[in-house]
């Protein structure tokens, strides 16, 4: 128990620098900035701040929910200029047992693609499996192929899928450019739905 304790208090603490960005924990005066955060294209446009998931019953979401006990959210910013660029909520964490249970992750539209998400998950990562977390878990939409190859390329692995509710746009079958995204859209009981991916990553040494 004094093992989890310490690692929760240091999971709070700590600040982590890379090549070009500031990671520390996340605090009410970085919502402004993350706010007014562009609208993502498609087809990720559901993924905006102020459009992910229905308010919790104090109105805050999901993100802005940094204080819970059983999360831990962080706030990139960019080395040389502070901006805020990126937004890392570990939620559902179980202690006792080294499990985060879910993690939303986002970036900037204009910064998407350009490394940072790499530059930063991988090290994050790694800290957090040396305090003592022993498997990460998340989910992403199986349409931004960018996002899990990403996390690919930092460890993680599928290990399953769901449907979901879909409230982006549609998708045009006669357009080359997102003929793509076609097998992970479809309409079911009268609603649109889109396939996501569970993937997980565990620390070395776990137990399968």
């Amino acid at each position: 128990m004094a093992k989890r304790q310490a690692c929760r208090e240091s999971f709070s603490a700590m600040p982590l620098e890379t090549e070009r960005t500031i990671v520390r924990p996340m605090c009410a005066d970085d919502f402004p900035a993350i706010l007014a955060w562009p609208p993502y294209p498609w087809p990720c446009e559901q993924l905006g701040m102020t459009q992910t998931g229905k308010p919790e019953a104090d109105g805050r979401l999901w993100w802005q929910r940094f204080d819970a006990p059983d999360r831990r959210h962080y706030t990139v910013l960019l080395g040389n200029t502070h901006e805020i660029i990126g937004v890392y909520a570990f939620v559902g964490i179980k202690w006792d047992e080294g499990l985060v249970r879910n993690m939303g992750i986002r970036f900037r539209p204009d910064c998407c693609g350009r490394g940072y998400g790499q530059e930063t998950f991988r090290p994050l990562i790694e800290t957090l499996f040396a305090q003592g977390i022993r498997l990460i878990r998340l989910d992403v939409a199986a349409a931004n192929e960018r996002a899990w190859r990403c996390y690919q390329k930092c460890g993680f692995r599928i290990t399953g899928e769901f449907w979901d509710e879909h409230h982006g746009g549609e998708v045009d079958p006669a357009d080359p450019k997102k003929a793509f995204a076609l097998p992970h859209f479809k309409r079911e009981d009268g609603q649109r739905r889109a396939r996501f991916y569970w993937m997980e990553i565990e620390a070395p040494g776990s137990a399968s």
